[in-house]
């Protein structure tokens, strides 16, 4: 083949799988709010989730698989099915709890529910940044209510509030893909860290049929291959084929036919020793289950572990009356506060040990003599030292201009970005799908300094900042982390006899890796649009306050309600609580000092970061499960057995993937008053 033909053919294939990734994009922008608007479901609540996965399997990869049995040539290459994932995944940011429902609600609660009762008026209107708000209270009232006949969508209404949140969203999405260019080595090539939610990509992947096979990272950092093979398949089929069981059995239970497989959302008890002491989840949750399988053991026993010392630490407290002063701030008490310091802890102290590699990208930006490459990276070091800055630089104007002073600034700023951090790079070790945080940059940035220290136009800035700031999905750059750890995996891909795969960025690649990293800013952009304009279209035609998500009932009030808390009721951190926060600082460097140096330590740094998370306390019975049969599958047949065993639950995957749509589709035709959750976070 020519070298004009060879681009030609790259060119044809990178636009094919970029439209087919803006197409998937839409469509989940979409049935990700309608699902949650109309059905009541919560598509997009985890960190990789079904709104994402059951289009792109069912969609993308079955007709793909499809076309490879019946024309290979015309298949999507293995390199174009990770575009249209990287894109499918990142538009999965935006929808409902994702993005969309926290931003709305902050841009249209304020004019609609003020009231004389709540003061909101009197308290913080005289600093509310209505360039920011849903300001026309006409425009707020329809679309809460619903329109009256006759009347048209005020889109003028919304211009500024969207144009304005959306410039700022965009910006602080790009410095946050600019810190993991600069992290990702350091994160996969020094610390080794597993990924496995990329893992199960990955593992997804090679089943579409794509030309070229798919690569995995074992435990321990090892390399493996995660094509399927027949043996695999055979694996693969007895999962599904299982699973099927049990979801064909609980669908026929929504007619009351016999009682359900206890694994639905309602399937829930509590275990507790004495009131004092916070119970323990039991709910077992399939699609968390299947994803903690890839998840190294020691991480999964550090979870369990810190969940039961938490619960008696917590119980032991309340017994002797011992309690947090700035409930209405940290929340979680004063285990509340050990975790955090943990988490801040662990964030720096991984920031030093990349100090090193660092200094090495911002030498390689400013052109000075390096060694690093940075051809593996979403973009070069240059744009990102430089994107960073440039980017930082508005983010500080645009706080500025919405009425936050720059001392408060500059704490908040740096609490967002570490913990943003935190969540990337816990994540990235531990596939954690469910995965949120006890307390939140803006309040935790309130409790150091105190909200009587702190005027009210800042309280103002800092409660609107609900809308990012305690945002887990969307700003926290764990999708980014995880394309920028897949674009790394497809350019070290070896080159095969039958499907020669040269570096991604040649024209037998069938995408030009330098593509990617605005294929996934036009699937968020698409993402944002279809989900944005589908909420503001059914807010006035249906009304907001009779969708069955939360759009400003009570979240919205909720969120302005803490600014008048925090006016009225001056609070500071006490004593107690810089103690325990100097006692969490203490464990996490003695947790990381064991694991550095003492190759036997047992108990992972990560266990203490996430234990105060409400969705981890909640998947308690599913961590202990997923370790135990780790424990047991290594014990009987080692590695090799525990390499077929995740072919096994990647195979229960799909099939409850696939039963939960049918499930859906039944809850429409049949239960369209009451559906039936599958899952509680």
């Amino acid at each position: 083949m020519t070298s004009i033909a060879s681009a030609f053919l790259q060119r044809i294939r990178s636009i094919r799988a970029v439209l087919i990734g803006a197409a998937l994009s839409i469509f989940i922008g979409f049935t990700g709010e309608y699902s949650a608007n109309q059905i009541g479901y919560e598509p997009a609540a985890t960190h990789l989730p079904p709104v994402f996965l059951v289009p792109f399997l069912f969609c993308v990869l079955l007709p793909n698989a499809l076309v490879a049995r019946i024309r290979p040539a015309s298949a999507l290459s293995f390199y174009e099915l990770i575009m249209v994932f990287a894109m499918g995944w990142i538009a999965s940011t935006v929808p409902d709890q994702a993005m969309t429902k926290y931003l709305l609600v902050v841009i249209t609660a304020p004019f609609y529910f003020a009231s004389p009762e709540n003061s909101w008026e009197t308290i913080f209107f005289p600093y509310l940044p209505e360039w920011l708000v849903l300001s026309d209270r006409a425009a707020a009232r329809v679309f809460y209510e619903g329109l009256q006949s006759g009347q048209s969508i005020p889109w003028g209404a919304w211009l500024s509030p969207l144009f304005w949140w959306g410039s700022f969203i965009l910006i602080l999405l790009f410095v946050g893909a600019c810190i993991v260019v600069m992290l990702r080595k350091q994160w996969v090539e020094h610390e080794r860290l597993q990924f496995p939610l990329g893992e199960v990509g990955l593992h997804l992947i090679s089943l579409g049929g794509g030309r070229g096979k798919g690569g995995g990272i074992g435990e321990g950092g090892r390399e493996e291959s995660s094509g399927i093979g027949e043996g695999g398949k055979r694996w693969i089929q007895t999962g599904a084929a299982a699973m099927s069981l049990v979801m064909i059995w609980n669908i026929v239970s929504f007619w009351g036919v016999w009682p359900p497989v206890p694994i639905m959302a309602v399937h829930s008890r509590v275990l507790s020793l004495d009131p004092a002491f916070p119970g323990l989840i039991f709910r077992m949750n399939v699609f968390v289950f299947c994803l903690l399988i890839f998840v190294n053991r020691d991480v999964l026993l550090s979870m369990w572990l810190f969940l039961i010392f938490y619960m008696l630490q917590e119980g032991s407290l309340n017994l002797l009356g011992v309690g947090s002063t700035t409930g209405t701030i940290i929340h979680g008490g004063l285990a509340g506060i050990q975790s955090i310091a943990g988490l801040v802890t662990f964030v720096l102290f991984g920031l030093w040990m990349a100090r090193r590699h660092l200094g090495a990208v911002w030498r390689h930006a400013l052109g000075r003599q390096s060694e690093l490459d940075d051809a593996e990276e979403l973009f070069s070091y240059r744009t990102a030292v430089f994107g960073f800055l440039l980017g930082l630089l508005f983010i500080i104007c645009w706080l500025y201009a919405a009425g936050l002073s720059l001392p408060i600034m500059a704490l908040f700023i740096i609490l967002l970005f570490i913990f943003y951090i935190a969540l990337a790079r816990v994540v990235a070790e531990t596939g954690v799908v469910t995965l949120d945080l006890p307390i939140n940059s803006h309040q935790f940035s309130i409790a150091i300094v105190g909200s009587a220290q702190i005027g009210r136009g800042d309280l103002t800035a800092l409660g609107m900042a609900n809308g990012f700031a305690r945002n887990w999905r969307t700003f926290t750059m764990i999708g980014t982390s995880h394309v920028a750890w897949l674009k790394s995996r497809w350019r070290q891909h070896r080159q095969t006899p039958a499907d020669p795969l040269p570096d991604a960025r040649g024209p037998g690649s069938g995408i030009a890796s330098g593509h990617l990293f605005a294929g996934v800013a036009l699937a968020f952009c698409l993402s944002a649009v279809t989900s944005i304009g589908y909420v503001i279209y059914a807010g006035n035609t249906f009304g907001a306050q009779n969708l069955r998500t939360d759009l400003g009932t009570d979240r919205g009030i909720r969120f302005y309600d803490l600014i008048v808390t925090w006016v009225n009721n001056a609070t500071q951190i006490s004593d107690l609580e810089i103690l325990f926060f100097g006692s969490g600082v203490v464990i996490m460097i003695v947790l990381l000092a064991g694991r550095v140096l003492l190759p036997w330590w047992p108990l992972h740094p990560i266990g203490m970061v996430v234990v105060m998370s409400a969705p981890v306390r909640n998947a308690f019975l599913t961590i202990f499960l997923a370790w135990l049969v780790q424990a047991i599958v290594f014990r009987i047949g080692g590695p090799t057995l525990y390499q077929k065993v995740r072919k096994l639950f990647i195979g229960i995957l799909l099939a409850y993937l696939f039963w939960q749509l049918i499930a859906m589709g039944v809850d429409l035709a049949w239960f369209p008053d009451r559906p039936h959750r599958w899952e509680s976070y």
